[in-house]
């Protein structure tokens, strides 16, 4: 299978877990990733991102290849207006 079909093949939910993996080093039944299985899903994502995502979020991959870099006012904006999920006491 070569990257684009692969890239093709994502799902959202697939792609969500790959990213965590790269962000924490570890799959989600706690292996941890080899550094070759680490470079591999993040090109994933950042294929994934090229091609489908249309985030405008921080650090992430635009559909014209380029990584978004928000302002610090921008995100302060953003924050103000979807603010992060809080627990609530039980």
């Amino acid at each position: 299978m070569n990257w684009q079909a692969m890239v093709d093949s994502l799902t959202p939910e697939l792609v969500e877990r790959l990213q965590t993996g790269v962000e924490t080093g570890k799959w989600p039944d706690g292996t941890v990733l080899t550094e070759q299985q680490r470079d591999s899903a993040m090109q994933a994502v950042i294929a994934w991102q090229a091609k489908h995502g249309n985030q405008d979020q921080h650090l992430t991959v635009g559909p014209d290849g380029n990584i978004i870099h928000l302002s610090k006012a921008e995100l302060k904006r953003q924050f103000r207006e979807a603010p992060l999920a809080r627990l609530k006491p039980e």
